[in-house]
Parts: C-alpha cells; sequence; structure tokens
C-alpha cells in the first residue's frame, strides 16, 4: 500500500503540475505551489498523528511567508491553473508523507527503484503516445539529450538526501514540511545561475525566514 502511495501520486502530480504550468504565470504558480505546505500539516496530523506545538505553528506560518515572499512576475488568477496547481500539490503531499513512512523499511537503492521507475511507469501508461514521438525528437537532437540527463543529477541528489532525512528524523512530518523551502532557494540560486538579479533584499529576507522556521518546525 505504502509503494503505490509513493508511486502513483508523484506520478500524477508530475502530469498534473506541468498541465497546470501551461495556465499559470510564474508568480501565480509560486503562491498556488506552497499550498503544499498546508497539505503537508493537515495530511500530518490526520494520519501520523502530528500534534504542533505554539512554536511549530510559528515555525510553518514563517515557512509560509518566506515561501510567498519570493513570488515574482505577474499574479493572475487562473480559476483551471490554479485548481490543477493546487491538485498536485495535493498529490505530492501525499507522496512525501507516504515516502516518510516507506524509508524505515526500504534500502535506499529500492527506493529510487520504487520512485523513480514507479512515477515513470504511471507517466508512461497515461501519456505514451507523447513520451514515444519526444524521445524520438531528443535521440536526433544530441544536444537536447544531455539536458535531461543532467537534470535527472540534482534530481537524483533531492530524492536521496530527502530520503536519508526521513530515516534519521524522529519525526519524518517535520522533513516533509522543511522540503517545501526548496522553493525559495530555487529562487536564490536562480540569482547566482540564471541572473535573475531582481529583488534581492526580499530574497535573502526569504532565506533567512527558511533558516529561522527550521529551528522553530524542528524544535
Amino acid at each position: 500500500m505504502l509503494v503505490l502511495l509513493v508511486v502513483i501520486p508523484q506520478g500524477l502530480g508530475n502530469i498534473v503540475y506541468y498541465k497546470a504550468m501551461q495556465y499559470l504565470t510564474s508568480g501565480t504558480a509560486q503562491i498556488s505551489f506552497s499550498s503544499i505546505l498546508g497539505f503537508n500539516v493537515i495530511l500530518s496530523m490526520i494520519f501520523l498523528h502530528y500534534r504542533l506545538s505554539v512554536v511549530n505553528s510559528i515555525g510553518i506560518i514563517l515557512l509560509a511567508l518566506a515561501i510567498l515572499s519570493v513570488a515574482h512576475g505577474r499574479i493572475e488568477f487562473h480559476p483551471k491553473g490554479v485548481a490543477l496547481m493546487i491538485f498536485s500539490t495535493f498529490l505530492f503531499s501525499i507522496f512525501q508523507l507516504a515516502t516518510a513512512q516507506l524509508s524505515p523499511f526500504v534500502s535506499t537503492m529500492a527506493y529510487l527503484i520504487i520512485s523513480y521507475s514507479g512515477a515513470a511507469l504511471v507517466v508512461f501508461v497515461m501519456k505514451s503516445n507523447i513520451i514515444v514521438q519526444d524521445i524520438s525528437k531528443l535521440l536526433n537532437n544530441k544536444k537536447l539529450l544531455l539536458i535531461p540527463l543532467f537534470t535527472a543529477l540534482p534530481s537524483l541528489g533531492n530524492f536521496l538526501f530527502a530520503y536519508y532525512a526521513y530515516r534519521a528524523a524522529p519525526e519524518p512530518a517535520k522533513v516533509a514540511m522543511l522540503l517545501t523551502s526548496q522553493t525559495v532557494f530555487a529562487v536564490i540560486i536562480s540569482y547566482f545561475f540564471l541572473k535573475e538579479r531582481e529583488h534581492v533584499l526580499r530574497k535573502i529576507f526569504a532565506a533567512l525566514l527558511v533558516l529561522a522556521s527550521a529551528v522553530l518546525i524542528k524544535a
């Protein structure tokens, strides 16, 4: 059961997320995706019997403020796009919390095979025609083929570190909450690699909020 809760929500979540991005501006997408923090808290309280202290609650509020503060670009409400994005965050939240429960029972390699292969199979079953066409295009363009290969390495690292964090943490639900801080760090990294130099002070402030929230959520 846990394996299915890792595989199916991850695969469906990726499909729905990509579909949502077709309708949303970057600012609206970031704000909508921040709803994953709320889903992580609610599902943790319902299924993992997680209880929030006052300090934890303050940390979660600070993390939400950090995520929302780095939203940039036009904020344009698109009902269908926002609904799809929120649904994708719900699926990713199930995936994260199921991973937290599964991590003590499987090895690192088994987890990677389950999460990657299983999610890929779900996506392939649903979008096989498009995937075959796109892979054919990639094989005919060697430069484009390098892009997914390079992006696979950071993705693998993300899964590995999250997996070990779940295994080591006494309360894995807190790890799932802190994983949402990746939104803030993605914006900060874009400052160095994508030359997105606007709102520098806001990004620094967001990073400090993430550090403060991590201390309070962990407490």
